[in-house]
């Protein structure tokens, strides 16, 4: 009887003894693959931080004036002073250019155009968005306020045959990286516009761009 005891103690105690071993055991299965698949993830942010640093860091939009043309030319005389005014209609053809390889969403932008540091005219840009790496076009239209002319020095312009005109245009956005991360960008583009008179052609059109993060 006792040795039947002494025995069925022996086996309990050989039991829990395995038991113990395979209870110490499970740690260390678990510990290469908690290793592992922390390298993963350590791996996959630094991929995430290399492309949002090189490929999809935020390039400059470019706005460029593609084209002005005066569609309409409208003089006007006041009385009793007899005084003249000529009130000139712009067409605007813009182009914006994303090198981004994110799309390119714009506000409200603005095109102002200043005659001998006067602003003598100006024309909402409507917001839209831009695809990654694509090119699209804006048109706008605006009327030149001849009342806010010089109207010496535009007398004196008209009789040397040419007017010149400055064009800036303002256009701020966004670009979104991998779905979450938000750059505000302003494009902004200074332009020099020549006009010969009496054929109201443009002659020369000189623009440099730059963007502000």
């Amino acid at each position: 009887m006792e040795k039947t005891e002494e025995q069925s103690l022996n086996k309990r105690a050989i039991e829990v003894e395995g038991q113990q071993r395979k209870s110490m055991k499970k740690p260390f299965y678990k510990r290469p693959c908690c290793g592992i698949t922390t390298a993963i993830i350590l791996l996959l942010l630094i991929t995430i931080i290399i492309l949002i640093f090189t490929v999809f860091k935020p390039k400059d939009p470019k706005i460029t004036l593609l084209s002005t043309t005066v569609s309409g030319i409208a003089p006007r005389v006041i009385f009793p002073t007899l005084q003249v005014e000529l009130n000139i209609t712009l067409d605007l053809k813009l182009s914006v250019k994303n090198k981004n390889y994110a799309s390119f969403k714009y506000g409200d932008g603005v095109s102002v155009v200043n005659y001998r540091c006067n602003r003598v005219g100006d024309v909402d840009v409507e917001p839209g968005r831009m695809g990654s790496r694509s090119t699209g076009t804006v048109e706008a239209r605006l009327t030149l306020e001849a009342e806010k002319f010089n109207m010496t020095s535009f007398v004196s312009d008209v009789l040397a045959g040419q007017l010149s005109f400055e064009i800036r245009t303002r256009l701020p956005g966004r670009v979104t990286i991998i779905g979450f991360i938000k750059k505000h960008i302003v494009a902004l583009s200074n332009c020099q516009v020549d006009i010969q008179i009496p054929s109201f052609v443009v002659s020369r059109q000189q623009c440099k761009n730059k963007a502000k993060l």
